[in-house]
């Protein structure tokens, strides 16, 4: 694996008399670089600040799609100061090349049908919003894209807050994942908590038509598996004492590209608004930039709605500050994002 050297010279220069002045210099190879101090986006490298007066302790991180982030202690203090961050591309071992091309995105009304009956549910419904918000069913053509075979888990997590400081999920404790739990998918994340970790590792989330093609495949299948539900291939269990399982614990429902828990264990996070589909008939006030899409379903359903998140054509929505002890999320990268191509 190529690595890749970033310089990062941070000068901060001491002006005369009572009034300190302090001038901060960001440069990056690759250049244009996301510069981002105390988990605020400020600009890009080459990155020049000036600073009037005393200048406190701030956390600094540069992050560039392909490449895994850069992070520092920005000290005050006279003189120079001059850092080197030596960042390698991403590995893409543990993601799954998506090929180009079109597939088929939301439910059709036959689709629906076939649910209702499959999981044979009295008070589902073939009108509830869950299909509502799914239709009409329509044609995507996406490029090719990379998408992480796991959810991710705790301890990729918690190497995460370990650099930037970012706070812990509420459920840990002192820093740290529940013992045993390490390969347990990553839980009271909201959107935001999943957007800056995606930065921090040189992805993104996925958006909703690449979680979906990633799920179905090119024949429109109803769950990754296929289009029979079949409880012994998800974790949608549902009952007292259940809960997420270490990721990848059902490798027999994998999607046709080999992507594990698409289908239940938990919902997971992506970059698009809850919008209506084109050609929608389906009105709600939810829909607009107001909710991010969640994908997936979980273990845990309300017995009047059964298993149907797990479907592949699913979505919920949560604000961006939204947590749930039912939600984590996985990243993906663009082909073409990865400058030069995969590895």
């Amino acid at each position: 694996m190529r690595s890749i050297t970033i310089f990062l010279f941070i000068a901060i220069i001491t002006g005369l008399g009572c009034e300190q002045t302090a001038t901060v210099e960001i440069t990056s190879q690759p250049s244009g670089a996301t510069v981002f101090i105390d988990g605020e986006e400020v600009g890009v490298t080459p990155y020049i600040e000036k600073v009037q007066g005393e200048m406190s302790s701030r956390r600094l991180m540069v992050s560039k799609p392909g490449y895994k982030a850069g992070t520092a202690e920005l000290k005050p203090g006279g003189g120079k100061l001059t850092q080197t961050f030596q960042l390698e591309k991403i590995d893409l071992s543990e993601m799954t090349l998506i090929p180009a091309g079109k597939f088929l995105m939301g439910t059709t009304d036959e689709e629906a049908s076939l649910v209702v009956r499959q999981l044979g549910g009295e008070e589902v419904t073939e009108n509830i919003q869950w299909f509502m918000a799914e239709k009409p069913q329509y044609e995507v053509d996406l490029p090719a894209f990379y998408i992480d075979k796991f959810e991710l888990t705790n301890a990729a997590y918690k190497e995460f807050i370990d650099a930037t400081g970012r706070p812990a999920p509420r459920h840990w404790e002192n820093n740290t994942y529940p013992e045993g739990e390490d390969r347990f998918p990553v839980v009271y994340v909201s959107w935001k908590d999943a957007n800056a970790y995606c930065q921090w590792a040189g992805k993104r989330l996925p958006t909703g038509a690449e979680w979906e093609k990633a799920a179905r495949g090119t024949d429109a299948r109803i769950w990754p598996w296929g289009d029979e539900f079949d409880i012994t291939k998800c974790n949608v269990e549902s009952w007292e004492g259940s809960g997420p399982k270490p990721v990848g614990s059902y490798p027999q429902g994998v999607s046709p590209y080999g992507v594990y828990d698409l289908g239940g264990n938990v919902w997971e996070w992506t970059s698009s608004w809850y919008e209506a589909y084109p050609g929608s008939t389906y009105t709600t006030p939810e829909f607009g930039k107001k909710f991010r899409v969640l994908r997936g379903g979980s273990w845990y359903h309300y017995d009047s709605l059964g298993p149907i998140g797990a479907r592949c054509a699913s979505r919920d929505r949560g604000t961006e500050y939204h947590v749930s002890y039912v939600a984590g999320f996985r990243c993906a990268i663009g082909e073409k994002e990865l400058g030069g191509g995969g590895q």
